[in-house]
């Protein structure tokens, strides 16, 4: 699912509440891009990535900013965050950013595990690049560089199950 011109914000909150596939190359994303790109070209525009999944380790999500130049000179930083236990398919998680002029916070469950205040662009002074709108991204991938093909015993098909997507400004 992408909202870009049909859902743009330029900060504010987002939650998505969902439960998410496991398994071997499978790739589940809550994501943001900016829907102008005013910086130039992906990364010095920015992309705020809420969640990210590894369906091989499902019990951690990471939180991403990525930023700087354009591929393949671009920067980017985060964290991730673990269940203490069970899985991020075991139940409906709320995977949110509280996103303000030069402060990014992730939560999970709607406790907060990561702040970001420090990036760049090269196409602007800070707070660029995330300081425009910017659109939502729900997806799941299968393989890639970033986790690895899927295996014999990947289950398919593999469903990311949304509860809710809420955006407050």
């Amino acid at each position: 699912m992408r909202t870009k011109h049909r859902g743009d914000w330029k900060y504010g909150r987002i939650d998505v509440r969902a439960k998410l596939p496991v398994g071997a190359g499978i790739w589940s994303a809550i994501w943001m891009l900016p829907t102008n790109d005013a910086y130039g070209g992906w990364a010095a525009s920015g992309e705020i990535d809420i969640m990210e999944m590894k369906g091989q380790e499902p019990d951690e999500v990471l939180g991403t900013l990525h930023y700087g130049d354009v591929w393949p000179r671009n920067a980017y930083s985060g964290d991730k965050y673990k269940l203490p236990n069970g899985s991020f398919a075991d139940d409906f998680h709320t995977f949110s950013v509280v996103w303000k002029e030069g402060q990014i916070d992730w939560l999970i469950d709607g406790k907060k595990y990561q702040t970001q205040t420090k990036w760049s662009s090269t196409g602007g002074e800070f707070p660029a690049p995330f300081d425009q709108e910017f659109h939502l991204l729900l997806n799941v991938a299968v393989g890639g560089n970033f986790l690895g093909p899927p295996n014999d015993s990947t289950p398919f098909p593999a469903k990311m199950l949304v509860d809710y997507v809420r955006v407050y400004q």
